[in-house]
């Protein structure tokens, strides 16, 4: 095999590996998420959850707390 054709098959199996490292990685789900804005979410998060717990009961701002997290989870823990 001439060194051309070597080149050519290095950088061929170097573009499948790349190409199959790309799509087994997570898609990121916020890029704007920095962990100073995630902090800032994350205590808004808790002191809603509290205010709710007090007005509405824990069961209630628990149930909310679960599509909230969730949410949050996706774009900042993910991410």
């Amino acid at each position: 095999m001439s060194y051309s054709n070597l080149r050519r098959h290095l950088s061929t199996a170097a573009l499948a590996a790349v190409a199959a490292v790309c799509t087994a990685a997570p898609a990121l789900a916020d890029t704007d998420a920095t962990p100073d804005t995630c902090d800032v979410r994350l205590d808004r998060l808790e002191s809603q959850f509290y205010d709710m717990a007090d007005r509405r009961g824990y069961e209630a701002a628990s149930d909310w707390w679960e599509a909230r997290w969730s949410a949050y989870h996706r774009s900042c823990v993910l991410n």
